[in-house]
């Protein structure tokens, strides 16, 4: 067919056999309508993996955004230049576009060469001499220095983020300057034109050649929607749809899209189509595998195809005689303009014979026919190929668009396109054959794509000016990081102001006392009523709270609505309403018969002056109901309830709605100290120190502080960040200058500021199409929960479309991208704003405790913090910026401020009906502790809690069968033990122990970690050799009593010192391998096990009462262990049997749980430590601060003249003059008054009896209570291994050590007394360990050492089923033998590896037909058979 079609234009000239062979040789090259077809599905495909983030990675079609969204509209106008960089040749234009009634485009333009040296020399170069190309127009066409707007037309793969942006993907078309690919182009051309100088213009628009094709054209046919490029290079571009780019946020609308489909192929999809003269000029391009389909259609390989074949086919004979010149063998001598001028009509042939001529080439008159016939077939094939491309490029828009039929225009440029006679009409003919339902319209650029880059860059300059013009109306609103740490700063300036006596009136933040001193404990429980009034909606709730194992919160709440003419009617009228929902509540919860403790959440800034006292200060938040400010709520509440004269009510308590969050989170976190609201209204309470706040009487102990922070900037002090909108809101609400803080970071407002910017907005013609609409005028009527949903990640543009058109706000897609930006700007101030309160907030706390880093927990609610987006991120981060000395975890509070108005009634009650008594406060340490024990076992809360509960690794107590000969170590204090321990089981087990004591130096406990190690061995050293056992080897078990975290039992990494230990190089260190170390050298084994004192000591009286489960120290310092259910222990893997757990006790109360009973003494002691706000707890309870601790009360008593006479010595104002042994010595009930006076002495004061008697009294009270809170916190641990146990009565035993149990004359006796109070439901023995803690790590040692003994048993068993890599190198060559047998005709039969034959002689490559089962596979893959079972 293609014959004929041939020879009807050359009928008689050509010959049909030089045709059939030229067909025949270059059969490949001709390709059908369902080959075409096949092509156009594969770049479809292509197409897809380019637009798609997922894939676009690996696409060969990159579909790059270009950007550019719209066509020319017409409106264009203004002057320009426009640059052209894109082949051998360089273009600079003037193009001035006029909208005057009639359309215009004047141009003036002037084409530079670029020299090969500079096309492959250095990038500076490439863009130094544009640059001066483009100087040098300016100059000759006397264009004004006026700057100048410039498009940029670059005709390589460029990836964009935006329209004057562009970053060089790959050179193509012979171009290979260095240094440009990977870097912005953009930014090189504006350097070089700087460099230059004397031009003064503005980068605005930057295009590849087939975008400027395409706007060239769009400029008069509005229709044109696709651009392509034939010539030097090739390239089609055309709008898509915006929700199919996933590279570029957004759905509506369009984005023009370079595809850059040179490189369609590149991955392999066009391998079957790929001829040998394509791969050949692939081989001998400066890109090898890349830009495949461009290589196989463009001009600048076309004329160098030709020649290959010519040269092959010559080579072959088939040709000028066999014969071949050396201009054919050179490379470059054929152009595409030969093929042009060789495929004429009418000249062809002559053309033809005169090319080969100057070739070197004999002719002849078949020679010439057949070469035509050549370049035919190849430019021919190049039509085809763009036309099955374009194809695709069609049918994807008109599917897109949802249209059977697409109506559509395409610009097309290039010299390829341009000047073949016969192109142009092929490509059209093909491709509308190709889709038949489109009507394309195929337009040539006749002014290039130069003017295509100022239709571009005139819709940027209008785009800029209006971005510039919105940018620096939403930078009003955009916080400096310094704007933030002034907020902080003076935020902290006011909090401070409102809790002073003096400035508190003139505050604007107004610090209100709550009267709440204590968040719960987990003890409430009961029945209550609670009231929830903050905004237009009001609740009513009955709350069940119940303690103890099953403690649990029940809520039952019905919600009732305030319309606007009560909150803004009469105060009488207001709480008769609430009063009427209390009654509906009650009827509906058949109730009304009981009288109910009520809690009242009010959530309005209130002057209290008890748990029930509340004064309004002012209304927020829309309220104004008259005669209420000044009044006590709780007072009108009452006489509401009178009026109506159907219930009685107990109104325990009158809550902030921000107290309440506080309490329900504190409920579950015991950390939580802070309270947040962020929703219709803004807030933050914290627990302040009493002795902070001079507005209330006392300085011990703390109390919730309500801050009422929206009335920050009340008083000018946030001037500098507020802006006209901001004064706008304000005017228009109803506390003109009031809650200026609140007006920036609640939801009431933040919809509003957003009304307000979009009005101004509009009235620039920035929005909108500049037409300010009725219900944009409408005040309130966009809605922060607008904010919440536009903001949404998830919602496409469409969608806020739709929001807006909901609000009758006729938007674009421009306009939808500016409204989501404006509600980012203003949601984020606020969450800035509030994350700076709360930074001056937390940071205030830190202080106040004297803590270098703080941790706590904030309680959140409201509606913005839990629906916004990204509010809750942005706070958080900003705190984190702005407090780095606190770690700040926030939670936010599931059932509102209803359950906390409840709790804190719960609390309130018990205060209010008794004050709670020793037994009470006893019970209530011992359940916060129970919460800390579960604290330190969670992996997720462990990071963060104060008990560490550190797994030991020790899984049961001595059971008797222990024996051996053991060394043991003992270190924990300033004398350093070493024992020898022999266990015998012979018919009665017993122990045999020798031991001997050695001093640690001051200046070593204080020193580095070597020396305590070096010193510790040396000890060791000199014991084995006067013990004579330097040559047995013994087992060595550590018992080690510091802090560790065990990862095993012979591993353990101190995790801080105590008992005034600071060696140095220590902490976070493995201390077994620092003591292996320090023992090898003198021949001593490594240490089997390392345990903590504590253990040692269970483990100790474990050998005696295997009942022992629980083992206490108090002595220097103090702790405890016990054995606790693996699965409750997240820390270890496994959830069978026991382990013991070192509590690390010590460090109770770090978290300030334990704020509210510690003393000024205590904290004094903490001050003058050595690691202030640590092991807050033994800093209460040891021996090594409690003749401190007595000291500090004596010296305060004699100030004040209690004592002494006021008379103060020398010695008793020295620390460390009274030690605990003397409390001891005093406290003995025969001499102890004589032993006060010995002692008393000694410190140079001369006491009377009275002295004697007082002094007496301190040290009982000192000691008593350290008794008595060891006795809580050891109740706290039976009480859980009780429940562990699921036993309704518990019997254990109790392993003691410690100089303080040992030698105070009333400790243990007290401490006995108070546990069997506390936990009256056990049988508690308490036993002490006479031998020391050491015996207990002689223990482990000789349980570790038979499980060792036991294990090395095992793995000889073992042994001889482990192959060295030798023997697998054996087996590997074995086996290879083995197959190759298996393998061989001759030695198949004697092999043992068969090695049979399956006929499956392929994989599945994924081209077979989609129909069922793997059946299908092996018949697709299995090649047919033959009568021998061969396959043919």
């Amino acid at each position: 067919m293609f014959a004929v079609h041939l020879l009807s234009f050359y009928f008689s000239k050509l010959q049909e056999d030089q045709i059939k062979k030229v067909d025949r040789f270059l059969y490949a090259m001709r390709l059908s309508d369902e080959q075409l077809m096949d092509i156009s599905a594969r770049f479809h495909a292509e197409m897809e993996k380019g637009l798609s983030s997922e894939s676009n990675a690996t696409a060969a079609v990159k579909m790059l955004p270009t950007h550019v969204f719209s066509t020319p509209d017409g409106s264009e106008e203004g002057e320009f230049l426009a640059l052209d960089l894109g082949g051998s040749k360089f273009k600079v234009l003037r193009v001035k576009v006029s909208d005057n009634g009639k359309r215009s485009v004047e141009m003036e333009s002037e084409t530079y060469p670029i020299p090969d040296e500079v096309m492959n020399g250095r990038g500076t170069d490439l863009f130094v001499h544009v640059a001066e190309s483009l100087k040098d127009f300016i100059q000759r066409k006397h264009i004004n220095q006026k700057r100048k707007p410039l498009g940029f037309t670059f005709s390589f793969p460029c990836g964009q983020s935006k329209v004057d942006e562009g970053v060089l993907l790959s050179w193509s078309k012979n171009y290979k300057a260095r240094g440009v690919v990977g870097t912005n182009v953009v930014e090189s051309l504006r350097h070089a034109i700087d460099s230059v100088g004397e031009v003064d213009v503005d980068v605005l628009a930057l295009v590849n050649d087939t975008v400027g094709t395409m706007m060239t054209c769009g400029y008069d046919d509005q229709h044109c929607e696709v651009g392509v490029i034939v010539g030097t290079g090739t390239n089609a571009c055309y709008m898509e749809e915006m929700r199919h780019i996933d590279l570029v946020e957004g759905d509506e609308g369009r984005m023009c899209i370079n595809t850059e489909w040179g490189a369609f192929g590149d991955d392999g999809a066009l391998d079957d189509f790929i001829t040998q003269f394509d791969r050949e000029i692939d081989a001998a391009s400066t890109n090898p595998g890349k830009q495949l389909f461009e290589k196989m259609v463009s001009g600048m390989y076309m004329g160098e195809m030709v020649r290959l074949i010519l040269l092959k086919m010559a080579k072959e004979g088939l040709l000028f005689d066999g014969k071949v010149s050396d201009a054919l063998r050179t490379k470059g001598k054929f152009h595409t303009k030969h093929i042009t001028l060789i495929e004429q009509y009418k000249e062809g042939l002559k053309n033809t014979k005169d090319i080969l001529l100057e070739l070197g080439l004999s002719p002849s008159e078949d020679d010439c026919v057949a070469v035509q016939h050549v370049c035919t077939i190849v430019s021919f094939r190049s039509a085809n190929l763009c036309a099955a491309a374009l194809a695709a490029v069609l049918n994807r828009v008109r599917r897109s668009r949802k249209l059977k039929r697409l109506r559509i225009t395409v610009g097309v440029d290039g010299t390829v396109y341009r000047m073949h006679p016969q192109y142009p009409k092929r490509l059209h003919k093909v491709v509308r054959r190709l889709v038949p339902e489109c009507h394309v319209r195929f337009v040539l650029s006749e002014s290039g794509s130069s003017k295509g880059a100022a239709m571009v860059t005139a819709v940027a300059q209008r785009r800029a000016a209006q971005r510039k013009e919105i940018d620096d109306t939403l930078a009003l609103l955009s916080l400096s990081p310094e704007n933030l740490q002034q907020v902080r700063d003076q935020m902290r300036v006011e909090l401070e102001r409102g809790l002073r006596k003096d400035s508190h009136s003139t505050a604007c933040v107004k610090m209100l006392p709550s009267f709440v001193y204590r968040t719960p404990n987990g003890t409430e429980r009961g029945k209550f009523l609670a009231l929830d009034l903050g905004g237009t909606n009001f609740r009513v709730l009955v709350v069940k709270i119940r303690s103890g194992i099953r403690k649990s919160v029940r809520m039952y709440n019905k919600i009732y609505s305030i319309p606007l003419e009560i909150m803004q009617g009469t105060g009488e009228e207001l709480f008769d309403h609430i009063v009427q929902c209390i009654s509906d509540f009650l009827d509906y919860m058949g109730m009304k018969n009981t009288r109910l403790p009520l809690g009242f959440t009010f959530s309005f800034p209130c002057r209290q002056t008890g748990i029930d006292k509340g004064s309004l200060v002012s209304w927020t938040k829309g309220f104004k109901a008259t005669d209420c400010e000044g009044n006590d709520v709780v007072d009108m509440l009452r006489e509401a309830i009178k009026r109506r004269n159907e219930f009685d009510l107990d109104i325990v308590a009158v809550v902030n709605d921000t107290v309440g969050t506080m309490m329900t989170c504190a409920y579950e976190d015991p950390k939580c100290e802070i309270g947040l609201i962020a929703g219709t209204g803004s807030n933050v309470c914290y627990m302040e120190e009493m002795r902070n706040i001079e507005t209330v009487e006392g300085d011990e102990g703390r109390m919730c502080i309500n801050t009422e922070w929206g009335g920050f900037g009340e008083n000018d002090c946030m001037e500098n960040i507020r802006t006209r909108f901001d004064r706008e809101v304000d005017e228009g609400s109803l506390n003109k200058g009031k809650q200026r803080f609140e007006k920036m970071t609640s939801g009431m407002y933040l919809g509003e500021i957003v009304r307000q910017i979009l009005i101004d907005l509009t009235s620039r013609g920035l929005l909108f199409r500049g037409r300010i609409t009725e219900p944009l005028k409408t005040r309130g009527i966009f809605e922060t929960k607008f904010l919440s949903q536009i903001e949404s990640d998830r919602l496409a543009l469409l969608q806020v479309r739709s929001i807006l058109q909901h609000l009758g706000l006729d938007s674009t897609c421009d306009d939808s991208i500016i409204v989501k930006e404006v509600c980012g700007v203003v949601s984020r101030r606020a969450a800035q704003l509030c994350g700076a309160g709360m930074a001056a907030v937390v940071d205030k706390i830190r202080e106040n405790r004297g803590l270098s880093h703080l941790q706590i927990t904030v309680g959140v609610d409201g509606t913005l913090y839990k629906l916004h987006p990204h509010f809750s991120g942005i706070l958080q981060n900003t705190v984190k910026t702005l407090a780095p000395e606190c770690d700040v975890e926030f939670v936010l509070s599931e059932d509102g401020s209803g359950k906390g108005a409840a709790l804190i009634t719960a609390v309130a009650r018990r205060q209010k009906h008794r004050a709670p008594g020793p037994h009470e406060t006893l019970l209530d340490i011992m359940n916060r502790f129970k919460i800390e024990l579960v604290n330190g076992l969670g992996r997720d809360t462990n990071p963060t809690a104060t008990v560490k509960m550190l797994p030991t690794f020790v899984r049961s107590i001595p059971d008797g069968s222990e024996k051996g000969d053991f060394i043991a170590l003992d270190l924990g204090g300033s004398a350093f033990r070493i024992l020898r321990v022999k266990v015998s089981d012979e018919k009665k087990q017993t122990v045999q122990m020798e031991s001997q004591v050695y001093d640690t130096p001051e200046d070593i406990i204080h020193g580095s970690g070597t020396q305590l190690f070096d010193h510790v061995a040396e000890c060791l050293g000199d014991f084995i050799e006067k013990q004579n056992i330097k040559d047995k080897k013994l087992p060595v078990g550590f018992t080690f009593s510091f802090p560790c975290a065990q990862t095993k039992l012979n591993e353990s990494y101190l995790l801080n010192w105590t008992k005034r230990f600071k060696a140095s190089g220590v902490e976070g260190m493995d201390v077994v391998a620092l003591l292996n170390k320090a023992i090898k050298k003198r021949g001593v084994p490594d240490i089997m096990a390392v345990v903590n004192d504590t253990v040692g000591t269970m483990m100790t009286c474990g050998f005696d009462d295997q009942r022992c489960e629980v083992g206490i120290i108090i002595g220097t310092g103090t702790n405890a262990c016990y054995m606790e259910e693996m699965r409750h222990i997240d820390l270890v893997e496994g959830d069978e049997g026991r382990m013991c757990i070192n509590t690390e006790w010590g460090a109770f109360g770090d978290d300030g749980m334990l704020e509210d009973i510690r003393t000024e003494f205590d904290r004094e002691i903490d001050r003058g430590s050595l690691n202030p706000g640590k092991q807050l707890f033994e800093k209460m309870v040891s021996g090594m601060y409690m003749g401190e601790l007595v000291r500090l009360i004596l010296v305060k008593m004699a100030k004040e003249g209690f004592l002494f006479e006021g008379r103060i010595t020398p010695e008793l104002l020295t620390k460390g003059t009274f030690e605990t042994k003397h409390v001891s010595a005093i406290e003995k009930s025969k001499d102890g008054l004589t032993k006060a006076k010995e002692i008393l002495a000694r410190l140079g004061v001369e006491p009377s009896t009275d002295d004697c008697i007082a002094v007496q009294h301190v040290c009982n009270i000192v000691s008593h209570r350290s008794a008595n809170l060891i006795a809580a916190t050891l109740g706290g641990i039976l009480s859980r291994i009780k429940d562990n146990k699921g036993n309704p009565r518990l019997r254990t035993t109790v392993g003691i050590d410690g100089s303080l149990y040992k030698m105070h004359p009333q400790y243990s006796r007290r401490l006995h007394k108070t546990v069997r109070r506390l936990v009256p439901e056990s049988d508690v023995r308490f036993l002490l360990s006479e031998s020391g803690s050491s015996k207990g790590a002689a223990m482990v040692t000789a349980v570790a050492y038979r499980l060792a003994d036991q294990r090395r048993q095992i793995t000889e068993t073992l042994a001889e089923f482990n192959l060295n890599n030798d023997q697998l190198l054996e087996v590997k060559k074995r086996m290879k033998t083995e197959i190759q047998n298996g393998l061989g005709r001759k030695t198949h039969d004697s092999a043992t590896v068969k090695m049979w034959p399956t006929y499956v002689r392929s994989t599945p490559d994924g081209s077979g037909m989609k129909i069922s089962a793997g059946a299908f596979l092996c018949q697709a893959l299995i090649l047919p058979i033959d009568h021998n079972g061969l396959g043919r």
